[in-house]
This record gives structure tokens, sequence and C-alpha cells, in this order.
């Protein structure tokens, strides 16, 4: 799983040293103010007591986009939501998930807290995208619609290869060894529990083929690669009539609009700016200078 936060930072031994230095000893000074709210010191060390890995101006960052989404898209993220969205990533890591909170810093009330923030985010994110029939249609150029297909993961290339001889010579067994491994899966182009280099060989095959070579996959992290044997269990045509796949479309181009940092950044500094967010404390002085100058080449809606 992977524990997102807005613009992580590490926080530094100088968070409560300026903390002090910027309230000048008054826990109601102020440090943001913006149209019908502020966020004042004694907020600001609630935060850091509740996220004490994250640095002060990423805290405060959160805090001003949380208050000013909230005001925008409240009534369109809803609880249930959050625990819909907690559930499968708790379910997705099973056992480990108390660890794997432990170590990205989050308590399961403060997860529920981000995972609120990324909803938030990414209402703002669709309210600007404009889902006209030119972005559906070039999002159609590389979408492959659901296919089947069996996929196994092997320790080594040739480990890989000798799985591959054996679809060849007993297919049935080989079936039955990826379904006992939960390895029959569906998937699209815009899924993302498929490597990408796996969907990519996957869709080239014909119903019941097995890739003829292993498929490699490196970790971009560590660097080790991975081997997968896929067995095409049902391809799909997608064919000429993109309107079949409107709403898989409409989440290509929300996810890609999502992943488009100048995108997201220009539709934060319109918020910015008519909010009229203010920084008082020279301390922070630069915590939102990454969106002074955001401009918006991606045509958010005005």
């Amino acid at each position: 799983m992977n524990f997102k936060k807005i613009g992580v930072v590490v926080a530094t031994g100088l968070t409560v040293i300026t903390l002090a230095s910027c309230g000048k000893n008054d826990a109601n000074s102020d440090i943001v103010t913006m149209k019908g709210d502020t966020i004042r010191v004694t907020d600001l060390y609630a935060q850091t007591k509740e996220y004490p890995t994250t640095g002060a101006s990423t805290l405060l960052q959160n805090m001003t986009f949380n208050k000013i989404f909230e005001k925008e898209f409240g009534k369109k993220v809803s609880d249930k939501e959050v625990a819909k969205e907690f559930d499968t990533q708790k379910a997705s890591l099973g056992t480990n998930f108390a660890s794997a909170l432990q170590q990205a810093g989050y308590t399961e009330s403060s997860y529920k807290d981000s995972i609120r923030s990324q909803l938030l985010l990414k209402a703002a994110v669709v309210n600007k995208i404009e889902f006209t029939d030119a972005a559906y249609k070039s999002a159609f150029e590389t979408y492959h619609p659901e296919v089947s297909a069996l996929i196994l993961p092997e320790k080594s290339a040739d480990d890989a290869k000798a799985k591959i001889a054996d679809a060849q010579k007993s297919p049935d067994d080989f079936d039955k060894a990826a379904k006992a491994q939960k390895g029959d899966l569906k998937f699209d182009s815009a899924s993302t529990s498929v490597p990408k280099e796996v969907m990519a060989a996957a869709f080239k095959l014909k119903d019941g083929e097995v890739s003829a070579e292993p498929i490699t996959v490196m970790d971009p992290q560590t660097g080790a690669s991975s081997f997968y044997v896929v067995k095409m269990v049902k391809n799909a045509d997608k064919g000429t009539d993109w309107k079949k796949y409107k709403k898989e479309l409409k989440a290509v181009i929300t996810t890609t609009k999502q992943n488009d940092t100048q995108f997201v950044n220009s539709i934060i500094t319109k918020y910015l700016k008519d909010y009229n967010v203010k920084v008082k404390p020279k301390e922070f002085a630069n915590t939102f200078a990454a969106f002074e100058s955001t401009t918006d080449s991606s045509k958010a809606k005005k």
C-alpha cells in the first residue's frame, strides 16, 4: 500500500523552535489567514503532535488545503466513502496493516483524515476537468478493455521459462497452479493491480495463448527484477465506439489529471488566490512558494 500525504517532507529539530518564535509566545497568533478562516499557532502545535514526522510548512499546506476544500467540496465526500477506501487498503495488507501504518507515521484515525484529504483534492481536480469528446477520444486511443488472464510470478527467468514449457505440455496443470496462487485476474489498461509491462504483453496474446518469453519487471526503487508468465483466457477487441467505455475512460482521464502535477498545482494556486491566503510569520514565508508561479497549461476550467 502506498500511504500518501500532500507534499510530505521530513520534519526537522527546528520545528518547535520555529513555532515558538513565529508565535512570539502567543498561542493564538495567526500563522495563515484566509477568507473566512485562520490557522493559529495552537492549531499547528496540535498537528505536530498528530503528525510528528511531518514538517511544519507541509502541515500548514495540508491544513490550508483541507480548510478550503472542505468548504468547497465537503458535502461531496462522505464518511462512507472514506470508510470504504480505508477498508480496501486495510484488506489489501491484511496482518501487515498495523505495522505499515506505524512505519508511515499514521494512526488509524489520522490515516482516515489523510484519505479524506485525498478525496477532497480529487473532488477539486474532477471539478476542473473538461470531459470533452476530444478528451474521451484521446483516452480511447490507448485504452484496452477488461480481459481475463492467468498470471504467475516467478523468482528467476529460468523458473519462468520452465513454467512456460509446463504450460505448453500440460495446460490444465498450469491453469490449476495459477488459480491456486490467485493468479486468475481481470484487468484493463487503467488497472493498477498488474504491472504495466505484464499488461502490455498480455494484451498482445490471443485466447489460450501463453507468453513466449518471461516478462521482466524491474522495481524502480530496489532495482530487483521479477519475472512473469501470462496465459490469456479471454481477450477483448475494443472496437471503434468509445462511448461504450465512457465510464472507464472518465476514470482514465481523471487519473491522468490527478497525476499531472502542473494541472493539480494550477488548481491549488487558483484557490489560494480566491481565498486570499496570506502567511504572516517570515519563518513560513515560502510555505506556498511552489504555487505562486504555477501556470495552467493544462487548461483547467475557470
